[in-house]
């Protein structure tokens, strides 16, 4: 019975199948740019923001629509807040830094938990 729960929730078909095939080698590459949240913020950004873009271009399937928007959506606060980081560091503002850098961990996760309720799995994997 156990089985036959896990394979089904892990199975993907059609429209669906097809976004995740194309989503998730995009997340693959940008876990291997990352490195840790806030390390090198304004690269980091700019790395995100370029994966939000390519996410974009992928033809969204109507079928569980709101879990991929949710997912771009928190992608894209983390990059927002990565920007903010940096922006605080830059004028020496340490707690305005530190609120950013959660934000963006914050956001990173939620990301990860849409893209794992959707099917994914490299964009299921924490930042």
């Amino acid at each position: 019975l156990l089985l036959g729960a896990c394979s089904s929730s892990n199975s993907l078909s059609g429209a669906k199948a097809s976004y995740v095939a194309q989503v998730d080698p995009i997340c693959r590459d940008l876990q291997g740019q990352v490195g840790d949240l806030g390390q090198d913020p304004a690269k980091q950004a700019a790395d995100i923001q370029a994966a939000v873009n390519k996410n974009k271009g992928v033809k969204e399937p109507s079928e569980d629509s709101e879990r991929a928007d949710l997912f771009i959506a928190s992608l894209t606060n983390t990059y927002l807040s990565l920007q903010d980081v940096d922006q605080a560091r830059q004028v020496n503002d340490t707690t305005r830094a530190a609120t950013a850098l959660t934000g963006a961990q914050s956001n990173a996760k939620k990301a990860a938990a849409a893209a794992k309720l959707y099917g994914m799995k490299e964009c299921a994997q924490p930042l």
